[in-house]
């Protein structure tokens, strides 16, 4: 339970600043009643499980229909997106759950809870091909700055980029009053670090970006999707067996409505886009 204030608080927090802009407090409240509605939702189709599963099925589906609005209205961080998975989980829609964790893990690597669902998520997947070890999402980068989150990592960049500029502006200010510099050496070090902190923490962030848009990720949302050799209902299928919901693969090109992936194992293909979630 406790977990689970704590990410519907950080959720309330990041939706505050995506409503309409009115008073700080009415954002808050609206931010603050949302997430609880779509909080309790997702407990009241919990426990509904057992009495009644149709009913506890619409409750998760409106649980997740919530934290889609809420997502929707430009809020997003990892616990909001792991909630969010969550609940199109107990959906039964393991396509959108694993896309949702995905997203979940730029900004919470690492978190037990996360990968402990990821995995259940990804075991129920029919035809899920063969993965190179990790996610799809590190494997994609494969560097050591995922064992960061992302939100640390540009928290940590901007402190360097402004304590560089007013060490450097003191470190001025300094030579001007008395002519000299002591321990000139310590100056140096300390702007050096902070310029590298800055570089290392901001690099990081760009090539998260750059990789992202050169081979964005999709997660097929649909069972007995065929995979064609071309943009279009008319052309051949690419192999004969159909794809199955939570089936992860990459973005290779783009047409209208369609989208041409390459799949874990190095085959690729043309489906169309409602067909797929982008983490």
């Amino acid at each position: 339970m406790n977990h689970v204030l704590r990410t519907l608080a950080v959720a309330c927090v990041a939706a505050c600043a995506a409503l309409t802009p009115t008073t700080h407090a009415e954002n808050a409240e609206r931010a603050s009643a949302a997430a609880e509605a779509a909080q309790a939702a997702y407990e009241r189709g919990i426990e509904l499980r057992r009495t009644d599963p149709a009913a506890s099925l619409e409750a998760f589906r409106d649980s997740a229909a919530r934290w889609e609005r809420i997502r929707a209205a430009g809020a997003e961080n990892g616990p909001l997106e792991f909630n969010l998975g969550n609940a199109w989980m107990e959906s039964g829609d393991v396509g959108r759950a694993i896309a949702a964790y995905l997203r979940a893990e730029r900004f919470m690597p690492g978190d037990a809870d996360l990968a402990h669902n990821l995995a259940r998520a990804r075991s129920t997947v029919s035809s899920s091909f063969e993965r190179t070890g990790g996610t799809l999402l590190v494997d994609s980068v494969a560097s050591w700055w995922n064992l960061v989150p992302r939100g640390t990592r540009l928290t940590l960049g901007w402190l360097c980029w402004f304590g560089f500029w007013a060490l450097l502006a003191a470190r001025f200010a300094m030579a001007r009053s008395s002519g000299h510099i002591r321990h000139a050496g310590v100056w140096r070090s300390v702007l050096g670090t902070l310029c590298a902190g800055w570089v290392i923490f901001g690099g990081s962030i760009a090539a998260d970006e750059a990789l992202q848009a050169a081979r964005p990720r999709a997660v097929l949302v649909e069972s007995g999707v065929t995979l064609r050799k071309g943009n279009g209902d008319g052309f051949e299928p690419a192999f004969v067996a159909p794809l199955g919901a939570g089936v992860e693969c990459t973005v290779i090109d783009t047409r209208p409505g369609w989208l041409r992936i390459e799949l874990p194992d190095g085959r690729s293909g043309w489906i169309r886009e409602a067909q797929a979630a982008r983490p």
